[in-house]
């Protein structure tokens, strides 16, 4: 007998019999198949029309579906069926637990690797977190879509049909190899055999374009300040032309002053001219004094750089795969990414009062991390969301925030490089995994179809992989993993399963070897192209550049020099010293930007692993 159980909790036990208060089942199909990336089973039952009001209230409970006091699934009314007027109504189950859609997010962020100190020398098992999720490739808040936590894992979602945990499945090895070999199949289909489907198998070389851009900064003041002396005669034009916090040197050059200030003016020794001529009349052959100050000064540059850079990363992947290729075409290219911004923090969410999608105003817990104000801030103490965003209490004055560094991921935002330091590498290597993931995904083009006994398939799920013999499948066998399984228990006749396994397309070859020169992720070995830098600024060297001009022009000495030229001459020394007011020159080579810097760098890969499941030139 089959009964439709009803059950106290979508995770409790299945209660002894008799079933008295379950529904007899009159037919009943199983199903789960890999449609996306998240594989939902779902099994439907016939049963004896209960009337509306029965209906209505199993609609809220969790069934579990019992043949012959076996439990082979369970899980919860989809809804109401649309005809109820008949005898019997066809029930719909889906196979999730309550508020699944949050145990499903929450099982893609815990694998979902922001910012964090990543070292690609270290061991393959520390490392592999970073490099199977890089929040670079994702939106702003990617939670929304569960799916984007596996795309560096050749993996799938799947909820369990008969617990209702979330899992993850291999696209290519199951959990269990079901042999169902020769005698486990059957002819319920009423084909003499399993049937055989090729698709596109993936080309011999499968490329990706990543694309980085971001802006290299400098910007700060030099770490030695200039101070000096100097003696004049124009000191006050000198003190009153000198410059002020800020202001430019030279034109659009990107340096200006952070520091200038006079800091004393003192006397200096007198310096006597002779007035010679008769212009002078009862004062000819009489002098003129004038006292010179010495004048202390101290002006410190700023910087401020700004280059646009870019750099392309093709990533290529070769798969070794049978020669099976329908076109001339040896290579493709499915994706080409641009990557988020590298000078922000991408990762961290904003401060917000209230939840956008409940209204509800939202819960901060001690260590949680958000944006506010431009600044990143760590929770110091737990607490409901204030009206806006406070660092204190206002009441207790308790510090709720504490000031952190944002997460982002070129920390140095001087570097003029990206793709070759460790985060860049950690970005390489993400992006191989992904292209690994759809090759490997693609490598499963042919498909096998066919029907089991029920005592072995009732237990076969998409988790599963399954090997079978038949002399009509090229090479006589087939290995694959289960994408489809549906198992039918009908009202009368026999019950049975159909099976359809994705079977790869490898060639037979052994996984790749690390080699001198060549790194690794995940069984991918690939080696690098990296070309030099173009760095027509060395912003690491302005904090301690010199300046290219920094000079006094018509110090005392030399206007002492043309005023005594001048009295001789019979002219006026003072206006003739007038003539040579002292100046301050100062000069720094131009920061001027160019047009955006663009490097190419290149990660190809040996041939990766891709399983046999299938010899589709066994002639060969």
């Amino acid at each position: 007998m089959r009964y439709l159980v009803p059950l106290p909790t979508f995770d409790a036990a299945l209660p002894a019999q008799p079933w008295s208060n379950g529904w007899e089942v009159l037919s009943a199909t199983i199903s789960e198949a890999e449609d996306s990336d998240i594989i939902v089973p779902i099994f439907k039952a016939v049963i004896r029309n209960p009337g509306i009001a029965g209906i209505v209230t199993g609609s809220s409970r969790y069934y579990a579906l019992v043949d012959d006091g076996e439990e082979l699934c369970r899980g919860k009314m989809l809804s109401i069926p649309a005809s109820l007027g008949g005898a019997r109504v066809e029930m719909e189950f889906h196979c999730k637990p309550p508020s699944s859609d949050d145990v499903l997010q929450a099982a893609a962020d815990a694998l979902r690797t922001g910012e964090v100190d990543y070292n690609p020398d270290a061991p393959a098992a520390e490392r592999d977190a970073a490099e199977a999720y890089d929040p670079l490739f994702q939106s702003r808040d990617p939670s929304d879509d569960p799916a984007s936590a596996l795309v560096g894992r050749p993996e799938v979602w799947r909820w369990d049909r008969k617990t209702l945990a979330m899992t993850r499945t291999h696209l290519t090895d199951g959990a269990v190899l079901h042999d169902v070999g020769r005698n486990g199949l059957t002819d319920g289909s009423g084909s003499s055999g399993p049937t055989v489907k090729i698709g596109q198998p993936p080309k011999a070389l499968t490329q990706s374009r990543l694309t980085i851009s971001w802006t290299q900064e400098a910007k700060g003041r030099q770490t030695v300040a200039v101070s000096d002396t100097v003696t004049t005669f124009s000191w006050e034009d000198f003190t009153q032309a000198f410059p002020k916090p800020g202001d430019s040197i030279g034109s659009n050059t990107g340096w200006t002053f952070a520091l200038a200030s006079i800091d004393s003016v003192g006397d200096a020794a007198l310096s006597t001219f002779l007035l010679n001529g008769d212009q002078w009349g009862w004062a000819q052959n009489g002098f003129v004094r004038l006292r010179p100050k010495t004048v202390s000064y101290t002006w410190c540059a700023q910087y401020d750089y700004r280059q646009q850079r870019q750099e392309y990363v093709t990533l290529s992947l070769r798969a070794g795969v049978q020669d099976i290729l329908y076109d001339e075409e040896s290579k493709e290219m499915p994706e080409q990414l641009t990557l988020a911004a590298l000078n922000i923090d991408n990762v961290t969410k904003d401060w917000v009062y209230e939840d956008p999608d409940t209204l509800e105003r939202v819960h901060y817990n001690a260590g949680d991390e958000v944006l506010a104000s431009d600044k990143a801030w760590t929770c110091a103490k737990d607490h409901d969301a204030t009206e806006s965003f406070l660092v204190k209490d206002p009441v207790s004055g308790d510090v709720l925030w504490i000031r952190r560094d944002k997460r982002a991921p070129l920390k140095d935002s001087k570097s003029p490089r990206f793709a070759d330091l460790p985060r860049g590498i950690r970005v390489v290597r993400h992006g191989l995994r992904r292209l690994h993931r759809i090759v490997l995904k693609r490598s499963r083009c042919a498909e096998v179809s066919f029907d089991v006994e029920w005592s072995l398939g009732k237990s076969i799920t998409c988790a599963d992989s399954c090997r079978v013999e038949h002399s009509l499948l090229p090479g006589g066998e087939a290995t694959g993993k289960v994408i489809s399984v549906s198992a039918q228990i009908p009202e009368g006749g026999s019950r049975r399963v159909s099976v359809t396994i994705a079977c790869a397309v490898g060639d037979g070859s052994a996984p790749p070897v690390v080699g001198d020169g060549q790194e690794d992720t995940a069984g991918i070995v690939y080696t690098r192209a990296v070309p030099g830098v173009k760095e027509p600024v060395d912003a690491y060297a302005l904090a301690a550049k010199s300046a290219r001009v920094n000079s006094i022009t018509n110090d005392w000495t030399e206007q002492e020099a043309a005023g005594n030229s001048a009295a001789l001459a019979g002219e006026d020394p003072v206006v003739a010293i007038g003539k040579y007011p002292t100046q301050l020159r100062i000069s720094f080579d131009a920061l001027a930007e160019q047009d955006v810097i663009t490097r190419r760098l290149a990660a190809t890969t040996l041939p990766v692993f891709i399983p046999r499941g299938i010899n589709l030139t066994p002639e060969v």
